[in-house]
């Protein structure tokens, strides 16, 4: 491949996961040395949000070829005067008038923002999805990890479309330009040949358990023999035979997710009792208020926005949607996705997925290669299969944000439910970048081990597993009354959050500031304790860094945040850092490369827990 096919391609990547901002000076440099390029200009139409300025984009596209049909369409609902095509929000920094009669000069584009470096590398043909701003946005939430992970494999298709990556921005946009960059004809940059050494037979699994009832109706034989037709296309994209030829499949209207949702919550052994003791442990980390509800948010968990999920205990798939459109197709082909790999290397018997016994941010490693799989096969699906009408169907789509709406939902929780789709696609690229699908199966019998490793590719290929971290019991120097709660661990990603999203919008750090303080991230370990008779709370959190310059990074930053969260109100401590506000004291220790936070009611509690961790001062 040229130089000049390497820009185009590497426009149309970073715009196929929402990184507009970065392709479009890669565009007008391209375009101010080949003006004629329809490609170009096309794709120029998808990196702006003025709607004049898109219909000068398009304008340029039917000067050089009158004939090109999907800038045909999109003009003409432009000129309509419905607004722009995808109703994307406008980017920070982007003038809202019109650059005049077209043709307008690439080089008149604002520059894009400067983006972090990063040694993630992106495959040919799918790039690396990190987020601006915070990441990107978002996990199911932690309540998914520990409390309902064990309930089913989600796959909330479109959470990794959906979330902008600015604080403030609107969750939009992002999904529509993946389809329209497939739409044009695009230099190859692989030929999906490899098949991967599979066994011949599918592995014994666990008695399913899980069983939402009553079950939706059956598809129309039409849409069965459609959905026959994606599963044997999404087979030859990902390179497994189907060991099992028909799987239960439904359409599943909007209306009747929620009650399928609770079932499912429910059969999984989910509690409000067990909402609320999660929900402690939130609190406690400053990621969600205590008023804060977590039952909508846990089944948005499951299936965020509309899209689909498939169920690894009952071989069940769902599409949310009343009609097969291309909507619906290219949802089925990353649900299909997860079925096919799920009948080769059983995510049941996956020591974290869907059961989370034990390390929850391990548990998000392993989903985020699970969901980074499914969407690099539907991308892909999507470029060599999806025809014409397709397109157009899922250029004039507007997903909502959510399944149910969560008007108050706290900030980490949209980036969280995105980890395991855009940062678990940039791994998974990062795989099929070195040794295309024969390398992600590889992974699936070598799990990642730690969202770090799922941050950073690099550390995954070193084999830089996390660092163990011992047992506190705490009980002891609680007394009566106590009880733990959750005894897990954060990771690097959900430590990053704790700073940059945490539900005290004046505590947030800034999305740089957090994302170096948690970079570094060696291994960590949190308990969390409640007193149900006081309903008091108590916590300690232990982290490990890899240097001492990364140990004092996290201190600083660390300090600061919890300087904002209790309102500068520092008190004298004979060791450590301590604040107080609101009947509770939290203070903050460092010893060589590890760095301990207490919190406890009073001083007496917290003096009491830091005798459990020697060498602490």
């Amino acid at each position: 491949m040229s130089n000049d096919e390497d820009a185009i391609r590497k426009a149309a990547d970073l715009i196929r996961v929402g990184r507009r901002e970065e392709a479009r000076p890669i565009l007008a440099s391209y375009l101010q040395a080949f003006p004629d390029s329809v490609d170009a200009w096309m794709l120029m139409s998808m990196c702006i949000s003025d709607r004049q300025r898109q219909i000068d984009c398009l304008r340029q596209v039917l000067r050089i070829l009158p004939d090109h049909s999907l800038a045909q369409s999109r003009l003409a609902k432009l000129l309509s005067g419905t607004g722009t095509v995808t109703t994307w929000p406008a980017l920070p920094g982007e003038p809202g008038p019109s650059l005049g009669t077209p043709p307008f000069t690439a080089g008149s584009l604002p520059p894009a923002p400067t983006m972090r470096p990063t040694d993630r590398p992106g495959p040919p043909s799918s790039p690396p999805a990190e987020a601006a701003k915070k990441r990107g946005g978002g996990l199911a939430p932690i309540v998914f990890v520990v409390v309902l992970v064990g309930l089913m494999c989600a796959a909330l298709t479109f959470v990794a479309y959906l979330v902008n990556a600015n604080r403030q921005s609107s969750q939009q946009g992002a999904f529509a330009t993946a389809a329209a960059v497939a739409a044009f004809t695009l230099p190859p940059t692989w030929t999906p040949t490899d098949t991967a050494t599979i066994t011949s037979t599918r592995p014994p699994r666990p008695t399913a358990t899980l069983s939402p009832t009553p079950s939706p109706p059956v598809p129309n034989p039409t849409v069965l023999a459609e959905m026959d037709v994606i599963q044997l296309e999404v087979a030859d994209v990902r390179g497994l035979e189907p060991l099992v030829p028909v799987i239960p499949r439904y359409l599943l209207s909007k209306a009747k997710v929620r009650p399928v949702l609770a079932a499912i919550f429910e059969a999984g052994g989910g509690t409000q009792a067990a909402l609320e003791d999660q929900a402690r442990v939130l609190t406690a980390l400053g990621l969600i208020k205590p008023t804060y509800n977590l039952y909508t948010n846990a089944l948005n968990g499951l299936a965020d926005g509309i899209g689909g999920f498939y169920l690894s205990p009952t071989d069940e798939l769902y599409v949310i949607g009343t009609s097969f459109t291309g909507v619906e197709r290219y949802i089925f082909s990353h649900e299909y996705g997860h079925a096919l790999v799920d009948q080769h290397f059983d995510l049941d018997g996956l020591a974290g997925y869907p059961l989370c016994p034990g390390d929850a941010q391990r548990c998000q490693a392993i989903r985020a290669l699970i969901e980074g799989d499914a969407m690099l096969v539907m991308n892909q699906w999507l470029e060599q299969y999806a025809g014409p009408q397709e397109l157009l169907d899922i250029l004039s789509f507007d997903a909502p944000a959510q399944v149910m709406p969560d008007q108050f939902a706290p900030p980490f929780v949209a980036p969280e439910a995105s980890f395991p789709y855009i940062e678990g696609l940039t791994f998974v690229n990062s795989l099929y970048a070195r040794g295309r699908w024969a390398l992600v199966d590889a992974a699936y019998t070598n799990l990642p081990e730690s969202t770090e490793q799922i941050l950073h590719p690099s550390k995954y290929f070193d084999g830089d597993a996390p660092e163990e971290m011992p047992d506190a019991q705490l009980e002891p120097v609680l007394g009566e009354g106590w009880r733990l709660l959750d005894d897990n661990s954060l990771g690097e990603w959900m430590t990053y959050l704790m700073l940059g999203y945490g539900a005290d919008v004046e505590a947030q750090l800034d999305d740089a500031v957090a994302e170096r303080a948690a970079a570094g991230w060696g291994g960590d370990r949190y308990w969390v304790y409640t007193n149900d008779d006081s309903g008091q709370t108590a916590m300690a959190a232990r982290w490990s860094w890899d240097t001492m310059g990364d140990a004092t990074t996290f201190d600083s930053a660390m300090a600061e945040y919890l300087l904002e969260r209790y309102g500068g109100n520092e008190v004298a401590s004979a060791r450590g850092t301590c604040w107080e506000a609101n009947a509770q004291r939290s203070c903050l220790y460092r010893a060589g490369l590890e760095i301990l936070w207490l919190l406890g009611p009073n001083a007496a509690t917290v003096d009491a827990v830091l005798t459990r961790f020697p060498g602490f001062n």
